[in-house]
């Protein structure tokens, strides 16, 4: 056991810690320790901050106060439904953190909140089970709600903070903020959609310039697609720099549309633009059409086609036009004399054929948006719909970002029937689909990873030859990352239950990770029993 208080006080005697003293898990020790104090620091200071507060009550304004002009006021730092105070007093509050007084005000306005918004997190600050710098970001993103929409937040989410990660615990925030003030979080959405845009920046001595957009993110992620196509048909075609550089020539390619456009055509389908066999219409158009079709006579036609009238004498000829007779638009005058400029617009012609035998869809980027929506959001018409890769935004928009979108509407799944395991260590599709929806984001503990591009670890590693190994309690999302140190490092993990995973560090310290979040058990008699309790009934004598 770690003397907190004694670490505290070499740390302000500033005789610090030789690490050469201290052993590996001796150090892991002490860095926890330190994250402690550092906890209870700034939650000190928000607590601290509450009081001093209470301590200058408005009414605590000298009268002669208020009839100076730029005299001490009253302010309220917090929300709605926490309590004002002197003005006057935040300035010295913030002086002794060191910061403006705004940074003080916010502060105190941090703490007000948590205290009368935000009951549940408040008790858990004040117990040093969370970081006070994650209430403060609640409180924030919470402040412009009523007092009872605050209230139904901090029922939701003071369980979550400290047991999962950041990112993941501020999407289900953004989520319950959008449930509890939808119809304000759409006229916010609708008026972001008009702050969109492209902007240029500075050129630097290099001759490069960045480019800015702003964009709904549909179309965002269907520009990076396309340039991520582009990108690749490069590289197919033999470029050899780097992806960066791939994305940049394509993203000039997307500037010049025909040789955009056929550059995806070719890749797409490469004898798209091949001559129609059936089509002559490119072959050389004949100079005289009649005499053309007295050669394709034959000898024997000549007896039938041949006139018994003598030919005509060269006095009852028309004679030859001058050159400035006027002929009339409706008289033949031969050949045209810009042969070229007719195969030219033939050409065209061709082009635009074979275009408009393109079907668009297949020239399309290959992006998808994975979108979840509750049965009771399509009841009620307004609510959250939870969007992969992007978090949940407020329902409304989903109609807007898939208009002119191929939609494809897949079943109910149920979850609570597991499929047949498989004998194979490849993880079947379906399978895979189940694992995502049960489990949106990595089993690792503490980890932010989310989405589709997890892997799927098998919790008792695969050994070729055994059968049904490949099931959905045997089975748990990781980040590549997480996969590699539980695969090739010291790191170990078990699943008793499933759903239910426990992992053991390389200097013993054990996490229990479930749908509640992640919890460090340290590295105790406790936490060894819960790691022997964990393991596998086959392998109960072996992975000791």
């Amino acid at each position: 056991m770690i003397d907190a208080i004694g670490l505290q006080q070499n740390s302000l005697a500033s005789t610090g810690l030789d690490p050469s003293t201290l052993g590996n898990a001796q150090l892991l020790d002490h860095v926890q320790a330190f994250r402690w104090l550092e906890r209870a620091g700034i939650n000190s200071i928000l607590i601290l901050a509450a009081d001093w507060a209470d301590r200058h009550p408005a009414d605590s304004i000298d009268r002669y106060q208020l009839d100076v002009r730029g005299g001490d006021r009253s302010v309220r730092p917090g929300g709605s439904g926490t309590p004002s105070m002197a003005r006057f007093a935040i300035t010295e509050f913030a002086s002794s953190l060191g910061k403006p007084t705004g940074s003080g005000e916010r502060m105190i306005g941090d703490a007000l909140d948590l205290r009368h918004r935000l009951p549940r997190l408040w008790r858990r600050l004040c117990n040093m089970e969370i970081d006070g710098r994650d209430c403060q970001t609640i409180a924030r993103e919470t402040h412009h709600l009523t007092p009872e929409q605050a209230l139904q937040v901090d029922a939701s989410i003071a369980d979550l903070v400290g047991r999962w990660s950041f990112g993941r615990w501020m999407k289900h925030l953004e989520s319950r903020i959008i449930e509890v003030d939808a119809e304000n979080i759409q006229k916010l959405a609708e008026q972001a959609a008009h702050e969109i845009g492209l902007y240029l920046g500075q050129s630097n001595d290099h001759g490069l310039k960045t480019v800015y957009a702003r964009l709904p993110a549909p179309i965002a992620i269907r520009l990076y697609a396309q340039a991520d196509r582009v990108a690749d048909i490069l590289q197919r075609r033999g470029h050899t720099g780097t992806k960066g550089e791939r994305h940049a020539e394509a993203l000039d390619i997307m500037t010049r549309p025909l040789e955009h456009l056929k550059l995806l055509a070719e890749d797409t389908a490469p004898t798209l633009f091949d001559p129609d066999p059936d089509d002559d219409s490119l072959l050389p158009t004949p100079s005289m059409p009649n005499q053309a079709a007295d050669h394709d006579h034959s000898a024997a036609d000549d007896d039938h086609s041949a006139s018994d009238e003598p030919p005509p004498e060269a006095e009852d000829l028309p004679p030859e036009p001058e050159p400035d007779d006027d002929t009339g638009d409706d008289v033949p005058v031969g050949p045209s004399r810009f042969p070229r400029i007719e195969q030219d617009r033939r050409l065209a012609e061709l082009a635009i054929k074979a275009i408009g035998q393109i079907d668009p869809a297949k020239l399309r980027p290959n992006a998808t948006l994975y979108v979840h929506i509750a049965r009771e959001t399509l009841e009620n018409g307004l609510g959250v719909a939870r969007v992969e890769d992007v978090g949940p935004i407020v329902s409304s928009l989903v109609a807007d970002w898939l208009r002119g979108c191929d939609v494809t509407v897949k079943p109910v799944v149920d979850l609570a029937a597991d499929l047949t395991p498989v004998d194979s260590y490849e993880i079947p599709k379906a399978m895979r689909e189940r694992m995502l929806l049960k489990f949106p984001g990595s089993i690792f503990p503490f980890s932010g990873v989310t989405g589709r591009h997890v892997d799927l670890d098998h919790s008792i590693p695969y050994v070729p030859g055994f059968p049904g190994q490949t099931r959905e309690d045997n089975l748990g999302p990781k980040g590549r990352g997480e996969h590699n140190v539980t695969t090739h490092g010291f790191w170990r993990r078990r699943q008793p239950s499933p759903g239910t995973h426990v992992f053991r560090a390389p200097h013993g310290r054990v996490f229990l990770v479930n749908q509640t979040g992640s919890f460090n058990l340290g590295s105790g008699s406790f936490a060894q029993t819960i790691w022997r309790a964990a393991a596998p009934q086959a392998a109960a004598k072996v992975d000791t």
